[in-house]
């Protein structure tokens, strides 16, 4: 056997190490960090638009989303467009959200990432235009460059409200990549942070034991 095919076989080891090592990871970087980042999105929306929402488009949204949740994808959306066609409400920026959401899930990837893109720049609120961010880079994490996702995210890392979420998929960036030591070292500044919730601290934990393991 030649260095060259001894060296193929090895970089073909490797690769499909590093496959198995994210296919066991990723269903939980998908539910888990979707989990925080729509916790958060709901008490920002709360927060920012109880006082100025109007009843009808929130029963729409509500219905909407009780049609996703049965499954019933496409009544959701039209429910969802309907919200849409509307007016600049904060129901509408969130019915856009679950619209990409559910078009993600229906295996229309790029038609929700646009979506996505277009609440980066114009959404309702900042704190919209940056769950925009980390939904599109969640999203994204299979079909994009690692430059192209740190370069969305690591503005974020400044952010007071976001700065967890950012390092959280910061790490999984780095995992997806098979750079082990950068993930590990990002879970590490995870764990340090003075403010963090007691989950992702736990998780962060969990997942440096685990990539030391490797």
């Amino acid at each position: 056997m030649t260095d060259e095919f001894i060296r193929e076989v090895d970089e073909d080891v490797k690769e499909e190490k590093r496959l198995k090592l994210w296919k066991k990871f990723f269903p939980y970087v998908v539910s888990i960090s979707l989990g925080i980042v729509l916790f958060i999105s709901g008490f920002v929306f709360w927060e920012g638009y109880s006082n100025n929402q109007r009843q009808k488009l929130g029963d729409d949204f509500t219905a909407a989303v009780i049609l996703a949740s049965e499954d019933d994808l496409d009544a959701s959306l039209l429910a969802l467009d309907r919200i849409v066609d509307k007016g600049s409400d904060g129901y509408v920026t969130m019915a856009k959200m679950k619209k990409a959401s559910i078009l993600i899930e229906k295996g229309k990837i790029d038609e929700g990432l646009e979506i996505y893109k277009d609440l980066e720049k114009n959404a309702v609120d900042q704190s919209f235009r940056d769950i925009a961010t980390i939904l599109y880079v969640l999203n994204s994490l299979n079909n994009e460059s690692k430059d192209d996702l740190l370069k969305k995210i690591i503005p974020l890392e400044n952010s007071e409200i976001w700065k967890s979420s950012a390092l959280e998929l910061k790490g999984y960036i780095y995992l997806r990549n098979n750079e082990i030591d950068k993930a590990i070292e990002t879970f590490e500044t995870i764990s340090k942070l003075p403010s963090k919730p007691g989950d992702l601290s736990q998780r962060a934990k969990n997942l440096i034991n685990l990539l030391k393991e490797k």
